[in-house]
């Protein structure tokens, strides 16, 4: 699929862009810190309310790979309009919510609509900028902004808690219909396919869309429940049966909703692996270390959220020239140096807590943290579009994001379970659910390393040689 240049400078698309790619990140983690306000309020039990976190995660993670075909088959423009509007909608309307259930199914329906804003997004940058430096430097700001929202949100989150924890919900609704009001004028426009449109594979839709809802309530129900709770393994179970369905209608549909052979493209594949372990390592250390700087140290929920804004900082100057870096040099590299930061960051923190002042132990593992993941981030975003045409952006986007959702998911239950189960052995439970971490973080560091060092050599895409 093609596209028409933007009426409007490259520079403003690109400003709505990462504005929607913000508020799809920073939704993430923004509501986390508001938690106990909301419980009072609205008197939810303790075992209900992690799901005003989870809601969101799960229509995100679930929905992306419909939601990156869709856009490839339906126009990027057309349908990140559509989706961003529904998405300030579910923002307005968790304002006004006065249940659980009412709260649970506005962030469920922002979670979806992020779903299919985020492929869409990035598909359309890659149709706005054309091949080289600008494109690199372009996908370098996207890539920030995604990774400084959902470090910065539960920094955002906890001044936001200081008015109302309903302004959490809200926030993002004035940008959102900001965006939309000038998307229509700078965007480029979605020109008619020629030839026959595809058949759109229902069938593959109806197994792996609730196959990843499935897949994803379990893994998230196990972080609360336990894995041996009937939800979480009967979720994961009923997710295995509908995903292997799955790959039998790919494998024999004429137009899959994912075409199987992607799967073999070294540099993408690679990419999805190092992202969903390197941010699963990163949710999980994520939720440890908010428990213990509130729980132990004795911290507001405010003053928690802001020690993570220092790697947010971090994250928004460097990562755009550390995509510029992996687009001439090579992402392999860059992304094994981020990861390595990052293990080095989670073991200074399990050799460090409780024996160093908690305000250096922030600064120094934030440092790590942050100049890790802007390492890392944005290389893994050009490494798995560094071989993909123009008309599967959306699908490569959606299977990259999903991985970053999924693998969240994955590493935070086990995080969890670690922590759960530590004082069964006599041990610290923040140390010992760090550790887990780091050893991922270790683990994930070698991966990394013995990535593809070529890409596909295509006139239309990324050429990231190492």
């Amino acid at each position: 699929m093609t596209y028409s240049k933007p009426r409007s400078g490259a520079g403003l698309a690109l400003l709505l862009l990462c504005a929607a790619n913000f508020l799809d990140a920073m939704d993430v983690s923004t509501i986390g810190v508001a938690l106990p306000a909301i419980q009072t309020e609205l008197g939810i039990p303790a075992t209900s309310l992690q799901w005003a976190v989870s809601a969101y995660v799960l229509g995100y993670g679930g929905f992306l790979l419909l939601g990156g075909r869709v856009a490839d088959l339906f126009g990027h423009r057309r349908v990140f309009l559509w989706s961003l509007g529904v998405f300030a909608a579910a923002s307005i309307a968790g304002g006004f919510v006065d249940s659980a259930p009412t709260l649970i199914a506005a962030r469920l329906i922002k979670g979806i609509a992020a779903a299919f804003t985020a492929p869409a997004a990035l598909a359309l940058l890659l149709s706005v900028f054309g091949e080289g430096s600008a494109r690199a430097k372009a996908l370098g700001v996207f890539s920030s902004t995604g990774a400084a929202g959902f470090v910065l949100g539960m920094v955002l989150g906890g001044a936001a808690t200081i008015i109302s924890w309903r302004a959490t919900l809200v926030m993002g609704a004035p940008v959102a219909i900001l965006a939309l009001v000038l998307a229509p004028f700078v965007l480029p426009t979605d020109h008619r396919r020629t030839g026959p449109r595809p058949h759109f594979d229902w069938a593959g839709a109806l197994t792996i869309t609730p196959g990843l809802l499935l897949f994803v309530f379990g893994i998230t129900n196990a972080a609360s429940a336990g894995w041996q709770a009937f939800p979480t393994w009967g979720a994961l179970v009923a997710a295995l049966v509908l995903i292997l369905l799955f790959l039998l209608v790919e494998a024999r549909h004429r137009d899959p909703m994912v075409p199987l052979a992607i799967f073999r493209r070294a540099k993408l594949s690679h990419a999805n692996a190092i992202a969903a372990l390197f941010q699963g390592s990163y949710v999980g250390f994520q939720f440890i270390a908010t428990l213990y700087y509130q729980d132990v140290v004795g911290w507001s929920a405010f003053a928690t959220g802001f020690s993570f804004a220092f790697g947010g900082v971090c994250v928004m100057f460097l990562a755009p020239r550390f995509a510029a870096i992996g687009q001439n040099r090579g992402t392999t590299g860059l992304m094994t140096l981020g990861v390595g930061l990052q293990a080095i960051s989670y073991v200074f923190w399990v050799l460090s807590v409780g024996n160093i002042n908690p305000i250096l132990l922030v600064a120094v593992s934030q440092l790590l943290l942050g100049v890790g993941y802007a390492m890392t981030y944005p290389s893994v975003q050009v490494a798995a579009l560094s071989d993909v045409e123009d008309d599967k952006s959306g699908l490569a986007s959606g299977l990259l994001f999903a991985s970053f959702q999924i693998g969240g998911g994955i590493v935070l239950a086990a995080a969890s379970a670690t922590f759960g189960a530590a004082p069964s052995f006599g041990w610290n439970p923040y140390i010992a659910g760090t550790a887990f971490v780091a050893i991922l973080a270790a683990t994930v560091t070698l991966l990394a390393a013995v990535g593809p060092r070529t890409s596909t050599s295509r006139s239309n895409v990324y050429q990231a040689a190492e």
